[in-house]
């Protein structure tokens, strides 16, 4: 990240800009935020290129591609000018390193990581691939490493699958060491193409070296096509997984939802990172928080361009390595050149954005939930790196610490005592004043939503809780509530005016694929007539559908909210609306014992019973 030199504009639109992030082919990057404070990407086009008309269309192009992608698996384009004198697009930005960067710095990642990484990948190619879309550039460069798991991006070669030609006014579309050998050829491309990247990318991960060498184009791409790739001594279920994906032929490589039905099915148990890259992470955050917007005088029409940089400049310190515009029209490829040198460490937090970094970024999707900061934890499980212990992870003062963020869950009691409560709570980055929290608070017969504002930044945090939504009486939720937040042994320590209370940090945010479907009430016939119907919904929200039959015969029905989604599914449902003599179900797990059978039990009702799974 640099700061704003005396030719780059101040605004984009609405959008003040702060700092350089990168720059590429087509555009510079620019942190930025927005008129109510939010941080942003904006990605400006070069003006040298508008003078040729195409540039203009391929924008269009990017920023539509980005956008059809849209929905659970990215980083939402918020805005984008691109008739504009000088076209802009705005996403949200993404405090993250790329995989590049990261195995350069770091080293090979852990096997748990790397399947991590195929996982997160492969949920977000399919959701390109279900818009009839080819990226046809996945490569290290173009992966964001987040807390939240790996983000794919840059679109701008992104093409349909009725367009999957692989030459383009005489070049090859691609990034040699990552293109399949369809690329190579320059023959028409299917969706095929970018399991072979994906499969190319993992070696990479695994190994810290290019599956196909070094060395210059011509030679990549040749043994690309010719060659098996070079996986050293990698072994296990990556090894499988890659050897897979870089078959030659299109027909004998997997399809995504192959993988994520057999290997990638369930994310893997442990971190998702190892120690020291998490750290790094948490280190992008909290400096984020502390950059100030630029103090200068005057204020530049929005939009208005930088001049053109000197045509032999070399690019600026911590910017992407992508380079400038090439000044004549040549293969639409990465630059060749030596072996990568491994990188001096760098001394200030950069932002890592690549070359259509501010375009795009799709997300891991909604089942992937990691158990992101677990490796603080010594029983946590899962491979960290081998490397010397990170410095802890730090915020500002008067923010939430760091490693408070996440999802937590806690329970006091059994969930058929009188003193059962369920607890989860939601923690984000903010510094004092901002809401930070969502915290559900469920005991027998009555749930409580909270919002909780930042009173005092860590490592003691204390948040003033306001009610927001209650289900049963509202007597049984206060109206406001002060709790404190400190961190012991990798547990959030939850003290109130209610029995203090350990919160675990939440593995799942969804219900496990393959407790998704119809569950029906197994018992002796007459007894009960019940069913819960679990979907792909994250937990926290009212998505849980529960039937069963009132006193006097008729049908009850109402959604229940969501509250864990671990060991057990715990959810809570309130009183229908429709039938006012359908009583309150309230409290209940669903506990898998494995073959489609569960345990079901009412905490409000004070029954229990077996349940089969009937409809997956």
């Amino acid at each position: 990240m640099e700061a704003l030199g005396p030719g780059d504009p101040r605004s984009a639109g609405t959008y003040r800009l702060i700092a350089r992030l990168g720059v590429g082919g087509m555009g510079r990057v620019y942190l930025g935020r927005s008129a109510r404070g939010r941080a942003v990407a904006v990605k400006l086009v070069h003006p040298e290129l508008l003078r040729d008309p195409g540039t203009r269309r391929r924008f269009r192009h990017e920023v539509d591609a980005a956008r059809r992608v849209g929905g659970a698996f990215t980083a939402a384009v918020l805005d984008a000018d691109t008739e504009s004198d000088a076209p802009w697009v705005v996403t949200a930005y993404v405090p993250g390193p790329g995989l590049q960067d990261v195995v350069e710095t770091h080293g090979p990642l852990p096997e748990a990581s790397v399947l991590a990484l195929a996982s997160g990948l492969a949920r977000a190619l399919r959701a390109v691939h279900g818009l009839d879309l080819i990226h046809r550039d996945v490569k290290p460069s173009n992966v964001l490493v987040t807390i939240d798991g790996p983000k794919l991006i840059d679109f701008g070669i992104a093409r349909s699958v009725d367009d999957g030609l692989g030459t383009r006014t005489g070049g090859v579309v691609g990034s040699p060491g990552f293109m399949s050998p369809e690329q190579v050829r320059g023959t028409p491309l299917t969706q095929a193409s970018d399991v072979f990247s994906l499969g190319a990318v993992l070696a990479f991960a695994a190994t810290g070296r290019h599956p196909f060498g070094d060395g210059g184009v011509h030679a990549r791409m040749f043994r690309i096509a010719t060659e098996a790739p070079d996986l050293g001594d990698l072994a296990g279920p990556v090894r499988n997984l890659v050897d897979r994906c870089l078959a030659k032929d299109p027909a004998d490589r997997p399809g995504l939802d192959e993988l994520l039905a057999g290997v990638l099915a369930e994310p893997p148990a442990g971190a998702w990172l190892p120690a020291a890259v998490m750290a790094e992470l948490g280190r992008h955050a909290a400096f984020l928080l502390e950059v100030e917007d630029p103090a200068d005088g005057g204020e530049p029409q929005p939009g208005t361009p930088p001049p053109p940089p000197p045509a032999a400049a070399p690019p600026p310190a911590g910017t992407s390595s992508a380079g400038t515009a090439p000044a004549a029209p040549g293969p639409a490829t990465s630059p060749a050149g030596a072996p990568p040198r491994r990188r001096r460490r760098r001394s200030r937090t950069p932002a890592y954005l690549g070359l259509g970094a501010a375009a795009t970024a799709v997300v891991v999707a909604a089942g992937l939930a990691f158990a992101l900061l677990q490796n603080r934890n010594p029983d946590g499980g899962g491979r960290v790196g081998t490397g010397a212990a990170s410095a802890p992870i730090t915020a500002p003062a008067g923010a939430v610490p760091l490693d408070m963020v996440g999802t937590w869950e806690g329970r006091t009691g059994a969930l058929d005592g009188p003193d059962s409560r369920v607890r989860r709570l939601t923690v984000r980055r903010g510094a004092v004043g901002d809401a930070v929290a969502v915290l559900h608070s469920a005991e027998g017969g009555f749930l409580c939503e909270y919002q909780g504002a930042l009173e005092q930044g860590g490592p003691a945090v204390r948040l003033d809780m306001s009610n927001s939504r209650f289900f049963g009486g509202p007597e049984d939720c206060a109206d406001r509530v002060e709790v404190s937040l400190t961190m012991e042994a990798g547990k959030i320590r939850w003290t109130g005016p209610e029995p203090a209370q350990s919160l675990t940090l939440a593995r799942n945010h969804t219900v496990p694929e393959r407790l998704r479907g119809v569950w029906q009430w197994g018992g002796p016939e007459g007894t009960e007539h019940r069913t819960i119907e679990l979907t792909s919904d994250d937990v926290g929200t009212q998505t849980v559908g529960v039937a069963w039959t009132g006193p006097d015969g008729a049908p009850c029905a109402t959604k229940a909210l969501l509250l864990s989604a671990e060991k057990e599914i715990v959810f809570y449902a309130g009183k229908p609306q429709e039938y006012d003599r359908c009583e309150t179900v309230g409290l209940q797990k669903l506990t898998p014992q494995g073959n489609g059978a569960a345990r079901w039990e009412s905490l409000t009702l004070g029954t229990s019973g077996p349940f089969r799974q009937y409809q997956h």
